[in-house]
């Protein structure tokens, strides 16, 4: 038994150092600790979430986490806090040039998908829970008129997250969810938070075709980890935790301070594997993506882009499956010398009519909500033939970049 484990060890060391030597994000940052100052309103918000929920909301606490997100040089630094229950934690912070009842609109919009805001960290996101019951997430811009006491929301919401960018696993989990939207010191400001309920599914491969903000993501059904020689492991997010800050500096002159914390606990046999440079990796790549898609001066109006995803959402399971069959076609075309396509738990996603039977509607949706927000962007002109029509049902002017 000891050798056993020894070997499992020391094999588990090998996993390791290869994995930690795919990527220097963060390597060249100074590791700091966030100010102990900080504490008290992140232990205080910690322990709102959950099913452990201890007590209501307390905005004065709140005083050094805001100054902290509003002045922190995120881009010098890798911010780390204190471990909670054994998880490595990161912060990463950035600017949104815009309002925050913008951001509402776009990102915490119960009328448009997550993955549309959030495509490189998402694919696919929806409410079991809302205050305890089965109904719509609110549209929290409709609180913001009058905020003269904080307005606290509370739900369960199901995750599936986009291949990592070290492993190409992909994981599915539930999150308890909490949104504190209030004023601080007259500045319009919402904190949310996210506490994982149990530990994740095991680990599927994925594959991030050519480059991450491409946004091109490929999901087998197998489990394990996309690395060659590495297929064998099972690995999985034992627990995460995570507060996000969005604190409007002034809403006559569009800026928002954006600050996440963020810890996370995964690997395989119970030992986490995660680094700070990991989770702050993580960070960067979900920020970098939700700044592009919030400031681009051609988005849709929100209303608009309800109504495209509307329409996707009304589309039957043939017609989904068949949109979904050439874009697959159109996915390999554009990888064909990508080398882990010609992997067998990859080829045989292009070559089998059962892939498509096994997809869930959520997750073909998911593929044209993100094939939409391309053709938004200018990012891909590939799949026009796929998604304008959608589009175009909807009667909706995406700029001559969409046509």
């Amino acid at each position: 038994m000891i050798l056993k484990r020894t070997a499992l060890l020391c094999l588990m060391t090998f996993v390791f150092m290869v994995l930690s030597g795919v990527s220097n994000a963060g390597g060249n940052l100074r590791e700091v600790k966030v100010p102990d100052k900080l504490s008290p309103g992140l232990d205080h918000l910690l322990n709102m979430v959950g099913s452990q929920s201890n007590g209501s909301f307390r905005p004065q606490l709140m005083e050094e986490i805001l100054q902290f997100v509003a002045t922190a040089d995120a881009a010098e630094n890798l911010y780390y806090a204190d471990k909670k229950f054994g998880a490595t934690s990161a912060y990463y912070g950035f600017d949104i040039h815009e309002t925050l009842e913008h951001i509402l609109k776009f990102a915490y919009n119960p009328d448009i998908p997550s993955v549309a805001v959030m495509p490189s960290s998402t694919r696919l996101s929806y409410w079991t829970e809302v205050q305890g019951r089965n109904q719509p997430f609110p549209k929290l811009w409709h609180f913001l008129p009058d905020l003269k006491t904080p307005v606290v929301i509370t739900g369960i919401k199901h995750i599936e997250n986009t291949p990592d960018l070290y492993t190409g696993a992909y994981y599915a989990y539930d999150l308890n969810r909490l949104f504190c939207l209030f004023k601080h010191k007259g500045r319009r400001t919402l904190i949310t938070l996210s506490k994982q309920i149990d530990t994740s599914n095991v680990g599927k491969m994925g594959l991030v075709l050519g480059a991450d903000e491409n946004w091109d993501y490929l999901y087998s059904t197998r489990e394990g980890l996309a690395k060659p020689g590495l297929g064998w492991v099972r690995s999985y997010m034992y627990d995460s935790y995570s507060i996000a800050v969005f604190y409007e500096k002034d809403e006559k002159e569009p800026l928002v301070k954006c600050g996440f914390f963020k810890w996370i606990d995964a690997g395989w046999a119970e030992i986490n594997m995660v680094q700070k440079k990991h989770i702050y990796r993580g960070l960067e790549r979900f920020g970098k993506t939700f700044k592009e898609i919030i400031e681009y001066p051609f988005l849709p109006k929100a209303s608009e882009l309800e109504k495209v995803f509307t329409d996707i959402q009304h589309l039957g399971i043939d017609a989904l499956r068949e949109q979904t069959k050439a874009y697959l076609t159109i996915l390999k075309s554009r990888h064909i010398h990508d080398k882990a396509l010609a992997r067998e738990e990859f080829a045989k996603l292009f070559e089998s009519e059962e892939y498509l039977h096994q997809m869930k509607k959520e997750e073909m949706q998911s593929i044209f909500v993100l094939e939409c927000m391309k053709r938004i962007l200018g990012k891909d002109k590939q799949t026009a033939s796929i998604v304008k029509p959608i589009c175009e049902r909807s009667a909706i002017m995406f700029s001559k970049n969409f046509r």
